[in-house]
């Protein structure tokens, strides 16, 4: 029940490098939950790691969440014991001092590939709950700690449970905030098809600096012929964007908000995309923002898809709505470009039927559920993939009475219909820094979301 639940306000923060609010690079706004999504330092020494996790352990919020990245090389002491001596061949790091310099830390929680449930205590705060996974891991890319071949990615991303609320990776997904400059698109491929079933609130990563921004995605639970379909996929202006703005990167999601998370007709349909003329690029970042001559404003729907909608801007949620089947497969921005073009109207959205009568079906599906032998409904997905057991129903949508679909990621989660993936990279500039004159900062990202208090 909405009584039951109460707006939980994120800062959201990555790829730091080293850079802290002390030094002036950036400013931390009032929250609830600090979350930092790795590259906490450029080499992962002692001293860099002290000194972050200095200013975090001093920053004023109830729960403090961190996960490492690829440049945190001395946390992963088995990247670090063979190549360290190419980083620190002057002054040698102990992996094991840095692991336990963190555990120093009572106020923060470092989550390591693993998950845990938080609860918000204090009186005068939400007293909210919420379960997170956090993973420092990403795609394997250059001589760098945490890395991981694709054939292992499955086994990796398939701890994530499908209860989490809010999932922290280092590594964007697919597609979604992940585009470099100069190397495309350079998320995970199977971390995006592991949201589509486990369809956490939020997605939180950093990694590829460029990508810094935030996407909503809306999934497509009932399609049975394409695999981890998506529905639509929203694109944020960010208020905070330009120099001397000083607006905060605000995102409002909950439901107070004209278009709160998981009600997704409150957005798709407030928005026109007839006239697209090309992206809009700002310092350090590349999300695929589109203009219009419409205002994409965040007001309630007065018309149809294909028809003009304009109105007055609301501050820090603007979305653009775009279908995604014809984007999904695109390499680049100038790919995604091309496919937008052909797309002169969104597409009737008529999946609500199917989707009432998906519902319906919770109670049904859920007994057939239980009939399965308990041992087996324990049994992690991912020691199935090692016994060659996996369901070649995975990441297909329908109703579960059917026997077709991914019974596990749909029956009795019809409510889970959307993600935000939130790309938190706090340093604009991309790795390596030549000279600190190159360095450029964007703000920490601030999500609302209604969480259920406990």
């Amino acid at each position: 029940m909405a009584s039951d639940l109460r707006k939980t306000r994120f800062v959201c923060v990555s790829d730091t490098h080293n850079a802290c609010p002390a030094d002036g690079a950036f400013k931390l706004p009032k929250g609830d939950v600090l979350i930092h999504a790795g590259d906490l330092t450029r080499q992962g020494t002692f001293a860099e790691l002290r000194k972050t996790f200095d200013w975090i352990e001093q920053a004023d919020y109830e729960v403090k969440i961190v996960v490492a990245g690829n440049h945190d090389i001395t946390l992963d002491p088995t990247f670090y014991n063979e190549h360290g001596l190419r980083f620190h061949n002057q002054n040698p790091q102990e992996p094991q001092a840095c692991i336990d310099l963190i555990k120093k830390y009572s106020s923060i929680t470092y989550l390591n590939h693993e998950s845990t449930h938080v609860y918000l205590k204090k009186e005068d705060g939400p007293r909210t709950t919420f379960k997170v996974f956090g993973s420092p891991y990403s795609p394997a890319t250059g001589l760098w700690a945490f890395g991981y071949p694709s054939e292992h990615a499955s086994l990796l991303w398939d701890q994530i449970h499908l209860d989490t609320d809010i999932v922290i990776t280092h590594t964007p997904p697919k597609y979604h905030c992940d585009e470099s400059r100069h190397n495309g698109s350079l998320g995970c491929r199977t971390l995006r098809e592991t949201l589509w079933r486990v369809r956490p609130s939020l997605a939180i990563c950093g990694h590829v600096h460029e990508g810094r921004g935030a996407e909503r995605i809306m999934w497509d639970l009932d399609c049975l012929n394409v695999k981890f379909k998506e529905s639509a996929t929203g694109y944020w202006t960010d208020p905070g964007l330009g120099l001397g703005n000083r607006k905060q990167s605000h995102l409002d999601l909950s439901a107070k908000s004209p278009a709160p998370l998981n009600s997704t007709e409150s957005w798709i349909n407030a928005f026109d995309v007839t006239n697209l003329d090309g992206p809009t690029e700002t310092p350090g970042n590349r999300l695929p923002i589109q203009k219009s001559t419409h205002s994409l404003a965040w007001t309630p729907a007065t018309s149809r898809p294909g028809t003009s909608i304009s109105g007055e801007s609301s501050e820090g949620n603007q979305f653009l709505v775009l279908d995604k089947a014809s984007l999904i497969t695109a390499q680049t921005q100038e790919d995604r470009l091309d496919a937008m073009s052909s797309k002169t109207v969104m597409p009737e959205h008529s999946a609500s039927q199917s989707r009432a009568s998906f519902e319906e079906t919770q109670s049904r599906a859920l007994e057939k559920i239980s009939q399965v032998p308990e041992a087996r409904r324990r049994l992690p997905l991912y020691a199935s993939l090692k016994n060659g057991n996996h369901s070649a129903t995975r990441g297909q949508g329908g109703c579960p009475l059917s026997g077709r679909c991914d019974l596990e990621a749909l029956a009795g989660r019809g409510g889970r219909k959307e993600t935000c993936v939130i790309n938190a990279a706090i340093m604009a500039s991309s790795w390596p820094y030549k000279f600190q004159d190159n360095k450029k900062y964007n703000k920490p990202i601030i999500v609302d979301i209604d969480l259920p208090v406990w």
